[in-house]
């Protein structure tokens, strides 16, 4: 279990966990009673039918960056504030990547690193949630779940993009739960690689249908 949870973690650090399929929560959308596969051929449509960005892989910070210029909000220092931050912690997981590369190629390994990568990768959702939002204003509001009504939404604001910083919004509250919520991952990381005591308690030891439960 701990390796099948590492391999998911660096994967999502390393940003594996944007090719998930396109499936929508809840009712509205009424996808419920489809088969996984059943999304693979709508991916692929909604691939070739998106605006593509002026670059092959554009990062967070490049889209937004763009986006704040055309806009004029590359002026507020909040803003570039931010946008220096997004862009930073790209920066530093990129470099990280190609540091375990590195010494993985040579038999090594980092510990820790899928952690580290993870905890970087909730960190880079959530600054591009708060971030994309405050570029956006108030159009952030204007969400929609089906391709004919993005189009609408795109229309009206004029901006193509709309879409993606809408759902990066909604979407941002996932990466620091699933795969390990934040505070397990820092866990990890001062126990497994500093080599820091556990917390105190009585959990390891405890049947669970006897730990306590939120009322």
């Amino acid at each position: 279990a701990n390796t099948t949870l590492a391999n998911e973690r660096a994967g999502l650090g390393a940003g594996g966990g944007g090719a998930g399929a396109g499936a929508q929560p809840g009712t509205i959308s009424k996808q419920l009673d489809k088969r996984a596969g059943d999304f693979a051929a709508q991916r692929a449509e909604r691939a070739a039918a998106r605006p593509k960005a002026p670059k092959a892989r554009q990062s967070s910070a490049q889209m937004l960056i763009g986006m704040a210029k055309g806009n004029g909000k590359s002026a507020d220092p909040t803003i570039r504030q931010g946008l220096a931050k997004l862009h930073t912690l790209g920066e530093i997981g990129r470099l990280n990547n190609e540091r375990l590369k590195g010494v993985r190629s040579r038999g090594g390994d980092i510990p820790g690193m899928a952690n580290i990568s993870k905890l970087g990768q909730s960190e880079i959702v959530r600054t591009s949630r708060d971030i994309g939002l405050a570029i956006v204003g108030a159009s952030g509001m204007l969400h929609a779940y089906k391709d004919e009504d993005r189009a609408v939404n795109d229309k009206a604001t004029g901006n193509p993009f709309l879409g993606m910083i809408t759902m990066t919004a909604l979407y941002a509250q996932a990466p620091p739960i699933y795969g390990g919520t934040d505070q397990i991952q820092r866990n990890i990381i001062g126990e497994r690689a500093l080599g820091l005591p556990k917390e105190p308690g009585p959990d390891s030891q405890t049947p669970f249908s006897q730990l306590p439960k939120n009322a």
